[in-house]
């Protein structure tokens, strides 16, 4: 019996040692394969917070610090049409602001928990900013998670954030266009620095057709805000002619007082303050 053992190792010795070289060198060229493919990630980031500010704004309108949302913040999107272009910005564990990559593999994501009350859009899919846009008023809120995605994952994501979609939220006005609700010609308009428009003419004693403003996006889109908000005039010259107004109409007369040359600024204003006023609207009164 040891001898046909023997006989047997002796026949096969050969191609177990053949099978063994096969084994080793198919082990070594996948660990070298493995070695040469692997490339090292770029660096994580990891804030501990981070928050927003409007476009052109000093103020803060949501923060995130350690996993906490401030106590109070809600993120509120205008109704069919974008917000403001909110800036991000992010703190280290000392609240120092942090500059984020600019590598192109970080980039912000989000996550909403019902997307049909609000959608979020970039103007570039590596700017550090977004906008929110409100779909629904039934329901308006929902919540949102605001991360740093990178190479597939998330170095950074916030705790949900109240949002609610309000229709008196507004985005910043770009510019303005005037039209005559009889005649539905535009008599002035402002959108992205060009001015169109001629000089509004009218006689002493009489008055415009119902005029009506609406408010531009920085798009071109126009809007126009809800009853909070009221308009008023700065006449210069004064005593040429008047603004005539109804509390909580976006419509208004020029009335003719006496003959001479003015120039009037519409002032759109939410309480005391003032969102916006136009360029000045040339008048002639015969």
């Amino acid at each position: 019996m040891k001898g046909i053992i023997m006989r047997f190792i002796k026949k096969h010795f050969a191609l177990l040692i053949l099978f063994s070289i096969i084994v080793s060198a198919a082990a070594f060229l996948n660990g070298c394969g493995e070695d040469s493919v692997t490339t090292p990630q770029s660096e994580h980031f990891e804030p501990a917070g981070l928050f927003i500010i409007p476009e052109g704004s000093t103020d803060t309108i949501m923060q995130v610090f350690n996993g906490v949302v401030r106590a109070g913040d809600t993120l509120k999107a205008p109704l069919n049409i974008l917000s403001t272009h909110w800036e991000v910005s992010f703190w280290d564990e000392n609240r120092n602001l942090l500059t984020p990559p600019s590598d192109g593999s970080h980039t912000l994501g989000f996550t909403i928990r019902d997307a049909s009350v609000v959608e979020t859009e970039m103007d570039s899919p590596t700017d550090w900013a977004f906008h929110l846009k409100g779909l629904s008023l039934s329901p308006d809120t929902t919540s949102m998670q605001i991360k740093i995605l990178h190479q597939g994952h998330s170095d950074f994501t916030t705790p949900f954030i109240h949002v609610k979609v309000d229709p008196c939220e507004i985005p910043d006005p770009a510019g303005f266009v005037v039209i005559d609700t009889v005649t539905n010609q535009i008599i002035a308009r402002d959108s992205a620095g060009t001015q169109t428009g001629d000089t509004v003419t009218l006689n002493a004693g009489s008055s415009t057709n119902r005029l009506k403003i609406f408010w531009l996006d920085k798009d071109g889109n126009r809007f126009q805000p809800c009853s909070a908000y009221t308009l008023s005039a700065n006449v210069n010259p004064a005593g040429i002619a008047i603004f005539t107004n109804k509390l909580g109409e976006f419509s208004f007369k020029i009335e003719g007082i006496a003959a001479g040359n003015t120039l009037i600024s519409i002032r759109l204003f939410r309480g005391a303050n003032l969102v916006y006023g136009t360029r000045n609207i040339p008048v002639k009164v015969n």
